[in-house]
């Protein structure tokens, strides 16, 4: 568990508890907000992944053009649900003015929504969405994603052949959705057939001998959709001397270095960077009064070996212009 503020300082998991303690004191001698500070208290889903700290660059940039504090906590693990629930309820005792949380668990409803409510906080879910909380969510569009993946998929096997999925945890509501495009694309093609969904790899590897064991099962398989980069970066080493074609969702360093290497076919190009800040600009412009959509979408380019080198270089640029 940790917790980052604005200009990234780190704080051990048991100064984090000291702190929590001390903002209920009497005296507020913690990171108590000043009258004068707007904080966004951040519970995202891990601390573990390349994704998850692009994620946190993003809103330290956002928050420093803003002007704002950014308050981040995270569970150890994608799913730890009652520890980052607790994570959010500690927030909301600590009056921040707004909440961004990227929920473990997209179909539980947790009480926590209604002292939101209650206290008036603006609160939004990011690369994540929640059913029945009806919050804005900021994110890509995970169905769509799925669909692309599957039509790039099939045309590089001449719409042919067997595929699999390896999903990350289906209570979340991002790889679900992932999950069901892709089959819904897959129903549009007669000669391709979903054989398997594997799912609980949330920002997992799936082990060698599971990927053993799913090849012996299902021998005629000719590509595969990972949900996830980590995953899609485990498969990759197990499948390295197989011609089974790998696509994937998240944009991190190595899933790009495998998509030039040809060692993945498509990926989705999820920036967690661009996710962190227009998280942080959403609330921006809530705070300003400005009237959004419930959805806001990010776009998720599909890339290639055609194309990765391009992207690479046109996110650079836009990071910095940002």
């Amino acid at each position: 568990m940790i917790i980052r503020q604005r200009r990234g300082k780190q704080i051990s998991a048991l100064l984090l508890m000291t702190v929590i303690l001390c903002c209920g004191c009497s005296n507020h001698s913690s990171w108590q907000k000043a009258k004068d500070r707007y904080v966004v208290g951040v519970v995202t889903k891990s601390n573990t992944s390349e994704y998850w700290m692009s994620v946190n660059s993003g809103m330290e940039a956002a928050a420093a053009k803003y002007d704002m504090d950014v308050i981040t906590l995270a569970p150890d693990s994608e799913l730890d649900r009652e520890v980052q629930e607790k994570q959010v309820e500690k927030l909301i005792d600590q009056n921040v003015d707004a909440l961004a949380v990227a929920p473990i668990d997209s179909y539980h409803v947790p009480d926590y929504l209604d002292e939101i409510e209650k206290k008036k906080i603006t609160a939004v879910c990011f690369d994540n969405g929640m059913v029945g909380g009806e919050l804005p969510y900021i994110g890509i569009d995970n169905h769509k994603t799925g669909y692309q993946l599957a039509q790039e998929l099939a045309e590089q096997l001449d719409h042919k052949g067997q595929v699999g999925i390896v999903a990350g945890d289906l209570k979340q509501k991002g790889h679900r959705e992932r999950v069901e495009g892709f089959e819904e694309y897959m129903k549009s093609e007669p000669e391709m057939t979903v054989k398997f969904v594997e799912s609980g790899y949330a920002n997992l590897q799936m082990s060698e001998q599971k990927v053993r064991d799913l090849m012996g099962q299902y021998p005629q398989i000719r590509g595969i959709m990972a949900t996830s980069a980590v995953t899609a970066m485990g498969l990759v080493d197990e499948l390295k001397d197989t011609d089974i074609k790998i696509v994937a969702v998240d944009e991190q360093e190595d899933s790009l270095k495998a998509v030039e290497n040809g060692q993945i076919l498509a990926l989705a190009a999820q920036s967690g960077y661009e996710i962190g800040y227009e998280t942080i600009h959403y609330i921006q412009n809530l705070r300003n009064g400005k009237h959004l959509k419930k959805k806001y979408y990010l776009n998720a380019e599909i890339l290639t070996q055609d194309n990765v080198k391009e992207y690479r270089k046109k996110d650079e640029s836009q990071k910095y212009k940002k």
